[in-house]
C-alpha cells in the first residue's frame, strides 16, 4: 500500500509543475480526483447535473487558488474541503428550497422495474417521501458527514482531516445523524 507521505509528495510535485504551466500535470490531478468528488456531490444532491457542477467548480477553484496551497498541507484534504464547501454553499444558494435530498432516489429509480403492483409503487413513493423528510431535518454538518461516510466511503480519520475537526467529533456527529434519522423516520412512518 502506498505511503500517504509519498502520495502527497507526488501531488506536490504535480502542483509545482502546474504552477510552471504544465497542463498535463493538472489533467493528472483531475483524473485522480474527479470520480471521488463526483461521488460525494452525487451523494449530497442526488442529481448528476448538480454533481457535475460541483466537480467543475472544484477544479476551477483549485486552479485559481493553487498559489495558496501550502506544501505542509495534504493536497487530498485540501481539494476535498474545497468540494465539500462548494456542496454546502451550492445547497444553501440554490437547492435548499428547490429540491430535497432523497437518499433512496437512486436505489428506487434503478429498481423501479421490480415494482409489480400499484401497492408496491405507492409504498415506494411513501418511503421516498419519508426518507426525504428525514434527511431534510438533519443539521448541515451531520448531513455532510453522513454523505462523506456512506457515499464517499471515507474513513472517520479522513473526514476529520478534511473538515479540520477531531475524529471523535466526526464519530459523534455521525452517530447523532444516524440516531436522529432513525427517530425521524420512525416518527414519520407512524403518522
Amino acid at each position: 500500500m502506498e505511503n500517504v507521505n509519498d502520495e502527497n509528495q507526488r501531488e506536490i510535485d504535480l502542483i509545482l509543475r502546474i504552477k510552471q504551466g504544465d497542463r498535463l500535470a493538472f489533467t493528472d490531478i483531475i483524473n485522480k480526483y474527479q470520480q471521488k468528488i463526483f461521488g460525494l456531490a452525487l451523494g449530497f444532491f442526488h442529481d448528476r447535473d448538480d454533481a457535475m457542477e460541483i466537480v467543475q467548480e472544484t477544479f476551477i477553484r483549485v486552479y485559481e487558488k493553487l498559489n495558496r496551497f501550502t506544501e505542509n498541507t495534504h493536497f487530498r484534504n485540501w481539494i476535498y474541503r474545497i468540494s465539500m464547501n462548494l456542496c454546502v454553499d451550492y445547497y444553501r444558494k440554490f437547492k435548499k428550497n428547490n429540491k430535497h435530498n432523497d437518499e433512496l432516489y437512486s436505489f428506487l429509480k434503478q429498481n423501479s422495474d421490480c415494482l409489480n403492483s400499484p401497492e408496491d409503487h405507492m409504498a415506494s413513493i411513501r418511503l421516498k417521501e419519508v426518507f426525504k423528510k428525514g434527511i431534510s431535518t438533519l443539521p448541515k454538518r451531520q448531513k455532510l458527514i453522513l454523505v462523506m461516510k456512506h457515499y464517499g466511503q471515507f474513513k472517520y480519520r479522513e473526514i476529520a482531516d478534511i473538515l479540520n475537526v477531531s475524529t471523535g467529533c466526526v464519530k459523534s456527529l455521525h452517530h447523532r445523524a444516524i440516531q436522529k434519522l432513525k427517530k425521524v423516520l420512525i416518527d414519520l412512518e407512524v403518522k
